[in-house]
């Protein structure tokens, strides 16, 4: 836009003031000002805006046209000014989360509901993919935020904060029948149920075993959700969080035992700082408190 904006504000008041010296008044100017602000306009625009007449001044038939589009243009603006504020008092707005099924179930659903009594107005969407593909929505900006277990890789500077630890072991649910687990290696006697090879919580899980010397082979190889249906239903021994399994209602019917040195799944929150909007800054910060 080449016209200076202070001078399609004078034209506005002037078209709907119908007058010098009420625009003059309105804008806490002199009127000479608001003369000179108008002929500058008309210069700049090349076509005269208003006739004088008695009772003040008339806008020409271009003066007609050209404010239906300076009213709209205004208002849009108007209207943008009042949506950041609102953004900035936290009274609308949507904060985009990255997390895994399992942890945003069990652990984020709670903190969403507490944000959510202080801050109605303001929006969830929960992205649940892998850690790769949650880091690259992060750095390409469709994510304000990833929570997930430690290690996560990026390539931008990122700001890491611990948030949770949480306990791994072994659960089997009481379908399965008499169980005896006294040490890692009487897990081989029953069908083991692990995490995906690629996930954190089995890699982590892998490097303790080798550590020992010890090699499960699983029967299935799964997310988390679909590895607790599988051991409710008694098909075998699964790898999972306690605090995952103390979530469930019908928690009474597993039975979970852990073993010295086992991982923790340790939570953090990762995100680009200079993004952060005043939701998602406020979001970060109840994190930080729980």
């Amino acid at each position: 836009m080449n016209t200076d904006y202070n001078l399609y504000k004078i034209f506005l008041y002037l078209y709907e003031e119908k007058s010098i010296s009420k625009t003059a008044s309105k804008l806490y100017v002199s009127q000479p000002a608001i003369s000179y602000s108008l002929k500058e306009l008309e210069n700049q625009l090349g076509y005269t805006l208003f006739y004088r007449n008695s009772k003040g001044i008339e806008p020409t038939m271009e003066a007609k046209e050209l404010y239906g589009y300076i009213s709209t243009a205004f208002h849009i603006l108007n209207d943008a000014e009042e949506h950041i504020k609102n953004l900035n008092q936290l009274n609308i707005g949507c904060i985009r989360v990255g997390v895994p099924a399992m942890i945003g179930g069990f652990y984020l659903s709670s903190i969403i509901s507490k944000f959510h009594k202080d801050y109605p107005g303001i929006q969830f969407e929960i992205i649940s993919k892998s850690s790769t593909e949650m880091i690259d929505m992060l750095e390409t900006r469709k994510l304000d935020l990833v929570i997930d277990s430690f290690p996560v890789t990026s390539s931008k500077n990122v700001t890491r904060i611990p948030l949770k630890k949480f306990t791994n072991g072994f659960v089997y649910s009481k379908k399965l029948g008499k169980v005896s687990i006294s040490s890692l290696e009487d897990l081989s006697k029953y069908s083991l149920l692990l995490p995906n090879t690629l996930s954190t919580s089995r890699i982590k899980l892998e490097e303790y075993l080798d550590d020992k010397k010890i090699k499960l082979t699983p029967e299935v190889e799964s997310s988390p959700e679909v590895m607790l249906s599988m051991i409710r239903e008694g098909v075998g021994i699964g790898y999972l969080p306690k605090e995952f399994i103390e979530n469930q209602k019908d928690a009474d019917d597993f039975e979970f035992v852990s073993f010295e040195g086992l991982p923790t799944v340790d939570i953090q929150c990762i995100y680009l700082n200079e993004f952060l909007t005043a939701a998602s800054s406020k979001f970060v910060q109840l994190l930080k408190e729980e």
